[in-house]
């Protein structure tokens, strides 16, 4: 059984404050929680159950990185979509609303 001083300690680390009331529900609430978790670790398990199914084989089901394009080959098209664009001596970009820095 967890004791009265043990619900006071926790309920204050949780920066709760309990009635003497309270603290009495909790103590039995706990206490019945308590003896639950114990009852379950002390229930049998086969084997089998006690960890992650094991695989016979495995196989990497990642492609493998082979034939990548040509950067920019996709560039225009996709520039000519966006709405507003910008064109500068290092490339072409997405002209965007401005949403930081300005005053306000």
């Amino acid at each position: 059984m967890i004791s009265r001083e043990e619900i006071a300690k926790l309920a204050s680390l949780s920066r709760l404050k309990l009635s003497d009331e309270e603290v009495a529900k909790m103590q039995q609430d706990m206490g019945a929680i308590l003896s639950y978790v114990d009852k379950l670790t002390s229930a049998p398990i086969a084997p089998e159950q006690m960890g992650a199914p094991v695989m016979s084989t495995n196989k990497n089901v990642m492609r493998q990185d082979e034939g990548a394009h040509q950067p920019g080959i996709y560039t225009d098209r996709l520039m000519a979509l966006a709405p507003k664009q910008a064109t500068t001596k290092d490339g072409a970009y997405v002209k965007v609303k401005k949403i930081l820095g300005g005053s306000q």
